[in-house]
Formats: structure tokens, C-alpha cells, sequence
């Protein structure tokens, strides 16, 4: 199957017409899917921060943030950071968890209609 698998693909690059009358519709359909999988799926690479467990007081510092800079639509992550004042947390770790935040208020407001 692999040398198979290889010919096709050097067909694939000169003449994609020469190789359509070699295998049926859906086992061509495959082999092209497979291969336009591999340009797109890349490795996971686990981070080297550690994960980040939001307690309920640093949730709650979080929100006076947010609620002093004017609530979760005027709030940028850069300012929350700056006036939380937390120096084990980063600017990544602030993003993700307004965004989080952004998306349950938006939720609720849809689900109160």
C-alpha cells in the first residue's frame, strides 16, 4: 500500500489526470484527503507553563478588575494584569480567562432573552 500509496503521489505532482483511470473515486478521494492532512495537522507540544487553577479568590480579584476598567467589554487583558497585581500570572493566562468570561456573559445574556 505504501508504494502504491508513493506512486500516486508522484503522479499527483506531474499530471493529475494519469492516475485517475489506476484507482476508483472514493480510494482517490482518500488518498488526496490523506495527503492534504498532512500539510494541515500539526504535533502537539505540551507547554512548559504549568496549568493555571483559578481559585475563587483569584476569580474574584478578576472581576474587581474587570468592573474598575469599566466591565468585560471596555476591560483589555494588558490592564486587568496591571491591576490585578498577581505576579505569578501572565498575560496569556488573563486572556483566555476573559475571553472564558466574555463568552459565559454573552450566553447568559442570550438565554435572558
Amino acid at each position: 500500500m505504501k508504494k502504491e500509496f508513493k506512486r500516486h503521489l508522484m503522479f499527483r505532482k506531474s499530471s493529475p489526470r494519469d492516475y485517475r483511470a489506476l484507482i476508483n473515486p472514493s480510494m482517490l478521494s482518500f488518498l488526496l484527503n490523506q495527503v492534504n492532512m498532512i500539510d494541515i495537522v500539526r504535533s502537539y507540544s505540551k507547554s512548559k507553563m504549568p496549568r493555571l487553577r483559578w481559585t475563587t479568590d483569584l476569580h474574584r480579584y478578576f472581576l474587581h478588575a474587570v468592573e474598575q476598567l469599566g466591565g468585560e467589554k471596555r476591560a483589555t487583558p494588558k490592564k486587568i494584569l496591571k491591576s490585578m497585581g498577581v505576579k505569578t500570572l501572565t498575560l496569556s493566562h488573563v486572556k483566555s480567562h476573559l475571553q472564558v468570561y466574555r463568552n459565559m456573559k454573552h450566553e447568559e445574556s442570550i438565554q435572558g432573552k
